[in-house]
């Protein structure tokens, strides 16, 4: 029982958080601030996390969760044939981004460093990138296709859909043309 009340309390934490983050700047939110709007106590919160880094760390660390399966399968699949290099991210990960569309938005904006989202994604997409082409992560192709998937993600919480195929490939012509 009481386990259940942990992790109750823990994602009524979180939801308050979260809550808070559309409304006041991150810098803004005090533990105060989201004792009050939980209905918890302050003593409450430090049972949980030790500051509101470390929530909001957590919080990243179950948006990121999703991409690291993803990625893992893609590894897997690219092992068989007829495996589109392109299409893991709409089919892996495009209802999850859209379900959590807002949460990760606001997720992506907390100026965490090394520990935010876009910073540990980014870190997620060099490793499977360098692991798949077997090349050292230092390399320019991991370099721009790290930017790619992050503009994929981007386009797709604008826009509540995946790029097409088609649309990144006459993106890549009209880019050719102007660097030519």
């Amino acid at each position: 029982m009481a386990d259940l009340r942990f992790a109750r309390t823990e994602k009524m934490l979180q939801l308050a958080f979260l809550k808070l983050l559309e409304e006041t700047p991150y810098h803004e939110i005090s533990i105060a601030k989201l004792a009050q709007e939980s209905l918890i106590d302050r003593t409450t919160f430090y049972a949980h996390y030790d500051n509101l880094a470390e929530l909001a760390e957590e919080l990243i660390r179950q948006e990121l969760a999703p991409f690291h399966q993803a990625l893992s399968t893609r590894q897997d699949l690219k092992q068989k044939q007829n495996f589109d290099n392109y299409s893991f991210f709409s089919q892996e990960l495009l209802s999850h981004l859209l379900t959590d569309r807002q949460q990760i938005t606001l997720l992506r904006e907390l100026p965490l460093g090394s520990n935010s989202f876009d910073r540990q994604l980014r870190g997620i997409f060099t490793q499977t990138y360098a692991k798949i082409l077997q090349v050292p992560a230092s390399d320019f192709t991991v370099f721009l296709l790290d930017n790619l998937a992050l503009s994929n993600l981007d386009f797709i919480l604008k826009n509540g859909r995946a790029p097409a195929k088609k649309e990144l490939q006459a993106a890549l012509q009209k880019m050719e043309q102007f660097l030519n």
